[in-house]
């Protein structure tokens, strides 16, 4: 028997330990599929819940219904294997932090190193114009080191009043909790595996959005392990409905492994040939009915002269 547990709801600490105590009291086998549905969250919750399943479960897959995003799929590269619903979807591996005076709202925290990367790119892109812009004007009168001097005190003045809004403890602190995802995954990746050799830091840092949609082809690239889900794993999905494909608020845990044995029972049956009819059952019932194999009566079946040859 496997057990199957459904997960739907933001990964934060407190709720770690009670899906943790859930799946505690109620595990019945050393095989786990486990059905998650997030849109991300806190990277610690997500390591927490990872590394307990691997501690008790020889065989655990995830199966992804729908949204799975950010610190879902830090918990997906915990597994063996994984499954892919018609509507599943992993996310860039991306930590989502608080907006610098707004409690409710979220970031990405890849924002602050696009944010250097851009800063960087157009400063010196302005440079480089302003130099040669400064030299071809003059008519090669003013020489490269004076251009460049001069384009130096222009760029100067135009983007430092921008880089002196950056605080530096700011960026260190979110350059740390960048790294967070990456050495969690280090780690969750070690027992199975599945996440293949230098994608990693793909996963973390090369993808354009924190919404980006990583379905099934695209986990192909990233993973080992990955497939469709059977009917009977399409079905077990189908019974939680909404709450298996998009993740809310609320918090939803769910047992489902008895309902996951009785499908895989029902299939079995369905696929298991009828062994009670015997091979010679349908000649005896017609020699009953005085009828030859071809269906006609023994008495209009034609008789066969002496004078007759046999067929070679």
């Amino acid at each position: 028997m496997t057990d199957v547990f459904a997960y739907s709801a933001p990964m934060r600490r407190g709720q770690d330990l009670e899906f943790i105590k859930t799946v505690s009291d109620l595990q019945d086998s050393e095989e786990l599929i486990l059905i998650l549905t997030t849109n991300g969250g806190d990277p610690d919750a997500a390591y927490k819940i990872g590394r307990y399943l691997q501690h008790k479960y020889p065989s655990f897959k995830i199966l992804i219904p729908g949204l799975c995003k950010s610190a879902g799929t830090l918990l997906a590269i915990a597994a063996e294997e994984i499954i892919f619903s018609p509507y599943g979807e992993l996310g860039p591996l991306d930590i989502q932090m608080s907006k610098t005076d707004d409690i409710a709202g979220m970031e990405s925290g890849l924002n602050i190193s696009e944010a250097f990367t851009s800063l960087e790119s157009r400063a010196r892109e302005t440079y480089h114009n302003l130099v040669m812009e400064i030299i071809n004007s003059s008519g090669g009168v003013i020489s490269f080191h004076t251009a460049s001097h001069s384009a130096s005190e222009i760029v100067s003045a135009i983007y430092s009043p921008v880089f002196s809004k950056i605080d530096p403890e700011e960026v260190g602190s979110r350059t740390r909790a960048m790294r967070i995802g990456e050495d969690y995954g280090l780690r969750l990746n070690m027992k199975h595996k599945n996440l293949r050799v230098d994608k990693l830091s793909m996963l973390s840092q090369s993808y354009s959005s924190h919404g980006f949609v990583i379905d099934m082809l695209e986990a192909r690239v990233l993973f080992n392990n990955v497939r469709e889900a059977t009917e009977v794993e399409k079905s077990i999905v189908d019974m939680l409905g909404e709450t298996g494909r998009i993740s809310g608020n609320s918090t939803f845990f769910k047992n489902l492994s008895a309902e996951y044995a009785k499908l895989r029972e029902t299939q079995a049956d369905d696929d298991t040939p009828n062994c009670n009819a015997s091979p010679d059952s349908e000649s005896s019932t017609t020699r009953s009915n005085g009828k030859n194999p071809q269906g006609a009566s023994s008495a209009s079946a034609p008789k066969t002269s002496k004078g007759d040859t046999k067929a070679k």
